[in-house]
C-alpha cells in the first residue's frame, strides 16, 4: 500500500475526523469553563556569589564558574527542600488559623470539623508555632502530628501542593534567584513568595552558623595546640639565651631527642609507603596480566565462534557424527573460555589510571620521606658532634630559632584558616531580597483557546494515526493494485460496491442514474468492461469460481448475463454451486440439473426446455440445482448436462456456470474440462491466506484457460482510477 491509499482512507473518514475535532473542542471548552483564575507573584533575592565589588576578607581568592553554579544549585534545592517548605506550610496554616487574619483558603467545613474533633484548634496552633520556632518537621510516626499533616493537606498547604504552585530558579547568567508563585488568590501568591524567602534565609543562616560552629570549635582546639607548642619552643630558646654551657647542652640533647622522634615517624611513614607501593605495583601487574588473558581469550572466542559457524554450515548440508562431535567439543572449549573471562573480571580491580596515579604519588612520597630522613640524620649527627666538641653557642641557638619559626608558621596558618571560615560564613549568609512580591492586580491570561486548539489538534492527529494504523494492520485486499501485488493474477476489472438491499443488480444496471450517483454509473461501466474482456477472449462457456464463499459470484453472473442481454446476446446461467444454490433461489429456477440425463448423442431442444427456466430478463435463461453436500462427479449421472454444454451453444451465445469455493470443494477442478475459460472472483474485504494461495497457484497452472480475476466489492475511492 502506498501513501495515496492512506490519504484516501483518511479523506474517506473526513467527517468522522471533523466530528471528533468538534466534540474535542466542545469538551475542552466546558472543561476550562469553570477553571479558576490564577494570580502570579514574583520575589527575587541577590546571593552575592558573583559580585566582584564585595569586601575581600582574609585570603579570599574570588570564585570560579563551576563553584558558583554548584552554589546556585544548592540554593535552589534548599529553597524547595522539605525543611524549608515545612516552615512555609507552618506560616500559612498559622495565618489561616488566626481569627484576626483574613484566611487565604476556605476548605470543606466538614473536613475541618472532623480533624478538630480529634485535636483542638489551640493545640494545633501551639504545635505549629513550636515547629516553626524550632525549625523542625512534623513526624508521621506521631499520631497527633499525623493529624496535623492531614490538616495541611485539607488546606492545600502540604509539601506536594505547595511545590506545584512554586517555581524557584536562577535568573540565567545573573546573581539573582527568582521565586515565582501562582495560586487562585493574589494575596496568597505574594504571601507565599515573600514568606518562602524569609524562611529560607532563616533556615540557611541557621545551617551556616551550625556548620561554622563545628569548624570553629575544631580550629580553636588546633590553634590552642599550635600556641602551646610555639610557647614551649620559645621558652626553650629563651632558656638557652639566658643559660650557660649546661643549658646549651640540655637544649642540644632535647633537640636530638625531638629529631630522633621525628626520624622514627618518618622511617615508619617510609616503610608504610614502600609497602603500599609494592601492593600497587602488584595490582598493576595483576591488571596487565588479566588484560592480556582476557584479550587472548577474546581472540580464542572469536576463532571458536567462526569455526563453530563453519562446521555448523557443513553439518546442515551434510550431517555426520564426526562433525557433531567436533561442534560439541568446540562449544565446550568456547564455554570454558567464557567462564574464564567471567572469573577474570577487571571490575574487581580499581581502574588502571587510578593505580598509576597512586603509584606516582607513593613514589613522590617515598622520595620526600627519604630526603627528610637524610636531613634529620644529618641534623642529629651535627648536634651529637657539637656535644662532643663543645660547639659554639650560635649553632644551638640557630637550630632552636628554626624550630621556633616553624612552630610560629604553623600557628599563623591555623589562625588564617579560622579567619577564613568566619569570613566565608559572613559572606555566604549575605542574601538580600531585592524584590518584594506584590499581589497581582489582574489574573493571568486565560489559555482556554490555546488548550482548545491543542486538544482539537491532538484529537485530529490521534484519529488520523488510528485510521492509518487500522488500515496498515488490515490485511484485506482493498485495492486492485494491491491485489495484483499479492496474487500475481491478471485482473479483468474491479467492481465497486453498491447497495443491493432495495434493488436487484439488473435493476441498478438498467436504471439511468444521475451523474451525481457515480457508484451506480461506475458499476455499469465496469460490468461492460468485463463483458468486453469475455467477448475478446472468444470463450463462450465460462466457469465462475472463487477461493472462499461470499465473494459475490452469484451477483456478478446475473449482472454479466443482463449486460450481455442488452447487447442482444442470449445467455444461459447454470447453478453448479451445489453447496450454496443462491442462483437457483434468487432466480426461482427449477432444480433440474442433478436429474437431467440423456442417451442421445446431442441434446434436443425439447430436452432443454424441460430443464431450463426462463427469467424475467429477456434472452437470459437459468438451470437450477437442488443443492447438497456433493460434487458434480458424485451426483451427476451419465449423459448429464455438463457433457452436452457444447450442444447448448446452438441456442445460447454464452453459458455461465457458478462453482463452489476452491478452498473447501473440488468442484472447480472437476468441471474445468467442460468449460472454455475460468474467471475467479475475489472480494476486496478478503485476506489472502495460505489456502487461498493454493487456489491461486492452481489458477495460474491452467495454461491459458484462466481468463482473469474480478476484484469485487471495491470501495469507490479505491478503484485506482
Amino acid at each position: 500500500m502506498d501513501i495515496v491509499y492512506f490519504i484516501r482512507a483518511v479523506w474517506k473518514r473526513k467527517w468522522l475526523i471533523i466530528i471528533i475535532f468538534l466534540i474535542t473542542l466542545i469538551a475542552a471548552y466546558f472543561f476550562t469553563l469553570h477553571e479558576k483564575k490564577k494570580y502570579f507573584s514574583k520575589a527575587e533575592i541577590a546571593t552575592g556569589f558573583t559580585m566582584n565589588d564585595q569586601v575581600r576578607l582574609g585570603n579570599d581568592q574570588g570564585f570560579d564558574i563551576y563553584t558558583i553554579n554548584l552554589k546556585f544549585d544548592n540554593i535552589v534545592k534548599t529553597f524547595t527542600s522539605p525543611q524549608v517548605i515545612s516552615l512555609l506550610s507552618y506560616s500559612l496554616i498559622l495565618h489561616d488559623l488566626n481569627p484576626s487574619q483574613t484566611v487565604f483558603r476556605n476548605p470543606n467545613e466538614a473536613d475541618l470539623q472532623q480533624i478538630f474533633s480529634q485535636i483542638p484548634r489551640s493545640e494545633a496552633i501551639k504545635i505549629f508555632s513550636e515547629k516553626l520556632e524550632q525549625m523542625k518537621m512534623l513526624s508521621s510516626f506521631d499520631s497527633t502530628e499525623r493529624k496535623l499533616i492531614e490538616l495541611l493537606k485539607t488546606y492545600g498547604y502540604d509539601e506536594e501542593s505547595l511545590l506545584a504552585d512554586i517555581q524557584v530558579y536562577r535568573l540565567e547568567q545573573t546573581d539573582y534567584v527568582d521565586i515565582d508563585c501562582t495560586t487562585e488568590n493574589p494575596l496568597l501568591s505574594a504571601f507565599i513568595a515573600n514568606t518562602l524567602c524569609k524562611q529560607f534565609n532563616r533556615f540557611y543562616t541557621s545551617y551556616l552558623i551550625q556548620r561554622s560552629a563545628e569548624n570553629i570549635q575544631l580550629l580553636d582546639t588546633m590553634i590552642a595546640q599550635k600556641k602551646a607548642f610555639l610557647d614551649s619552643q620559645e621558652n626553650r630558646l629563651n632558656n638557652v639565651l639566658r643559660g650557660g654551657d649546661a643549658a646549651i647542652a640540655d637544649a642540644n640533647i632535647s633537640l636530638i631527642q625531638d629529631y630522633q622522634t621525628k626520624l622514627q615517624q618518618k622511617q615508619s611513614d617510609l616503610n608504610n609507603a614502600q609497602i603500599a607501593l609494592k601492593e600497587v605495583e602488584k595490582q598493576i601487574a595483576q591488571y596487565d596480566q588479566l588484560q592480556k588473558t582476557i584479550f587472548e581469550n577474546n581472540t580464542s572466542i572469536i576463532q571458536l565462534n567462526r569455526q563453530i559457524s563453519d562446521l555448523q554450515a557443513q553439518y546442515d548440508n551434510n550431517p555426520s557424527p564426526d562433525l557433531a562431535n567436533k561442534i560439541a567439543s568446540l562449544r565446550r572449549q568456547l564455554q570454558d573460555k567464557l567462564s574464564e573471562n567471567a572469573q577474570n573480571s577487571l571490575s574487581d580491580l580499581p581502574p588502571k589510571a587510578t593505580l598509576i596515579q597512586k603509584q606516582s604519588d607513593l613514589q613522590v612520597e617515598i622520595q620526600s620521606d627519604q630526603a627528610d630522613i637524610q636531613n634529620l640524620q644529618n641534623s642529629i649527627r651535627t648536634l651529637s658532634a657539637n656535644i662532643r666538641s663543645s660547639a659554639s653557642r650560635n649553632v644551638i641557638i640557630d637550630a632552636l630559632q628554626k624550630e621556633v619559626d616553624r612552630a610560629r608558621a604553623d600557628y599563623l596558618n591555623a589562625q588564617d584558616k579560622y579567619n577564613n571560615i568566619i569570613n566565608q560564613g559572613a559572606k555566604d549568609a549575605g542574601f538580600k531580597q531585592i524584590l518584594i512580591a506584590q499581589p497581582a492586580v489582574n489574573p493571568l491570561p486565560s489559555h482556554r483557546f490555546i488548550i482548545m486548539g491543542l486538544s482539537g489538534f491532538t484529537a485530529v492527529c490521534f484519529t488520523i494515526f488510528l485510521i492509518v494504523f487500522i488500515e496498515y494492520i488490515d490485511l484485506s485486499i482493498k485495492t486492485p493494485s494491491f491485489f495484483v501485488k499479492q496474487t500475481g493474477l491478471p485482473i479483468l476489472s474491479p467492481i465497486n460496491r453498491v447497495n443491493l438491499k432495495k434493488n436487484k443488480i439488473w435493476e441498478l444496471l438498467s436504471q439511468a442514474s444521475p451523474k451525481s450517483e457515480k457508484r451506480q454509473n461506475t458499476i455499469r461501466e465496469l460490468i461492460r468492461k468485463v463483458r468486453h474482456q469475455i467477448e475478446k477472449s472468444g470463450n463462450r462457456i465460462i466457469l465462475f469460481t472463487s477461493t472462499e464463499p461470499q465473494q459475490g459470484k452469484t451477483t456478478l453472473i446475473q449482472a454479466l448475463a443482463f449486460s450481455f442481454s442488452l447487447s442482444k446476446k442470449k445467455v444461459l446461467m447454470i447453478d453448479t454451486n451445489f453447496c450454496n444454490n443462491d442462483l437457483t433461489v434468487l432466480t426461482g429456477a427449477k432444480p433440474t440439473l442433478e436429474q437431467f440425463s440423456t442417451q442421445n448423442i446431442k441434446i434436443s431442444r425439447e430436452e432443454l426446455e424441460q430443464v431450463v427456466t426462463h427469467t424475467s430478463i429477456p434472452l437470459v435463461d437459468v438451470i437450477g440445482c437442488e443443492g447438497g453436500d456433493y460434487t458434480p462427479n458424485e451426483i451427476l449421472p451419465d449423459g448429464n448436462l455438463l457433457e452436452h454444454l457444447k450442444d447448448l451453444l446452438d441456442w445460447y451465445d454464452y453459458i455461465f456456470l457458478e462453482a463452489a469455493p476452491m478452498n473447501e470443494y473440488t468442484d472447480t477442478k472437476e468441471m474445468v474440462e467442460y468449460v472454455d475459460g475460468i474467471i475467479a472472483v475475489f472480494s476486496s474485504e478478503a485476506i489472502i491466506k495460505e489456502d487461498d494461495q493454493e487456489g491461486i497457484n492452481y489458477l495460474k497452472s491452467l495454461n491459458g484457460k484462466f481468463n482473469g480475476a474480478i476484484l469485487n466489492k471495491v470501495e469507490f475511492e479505491n478503484l485506482d482510477r
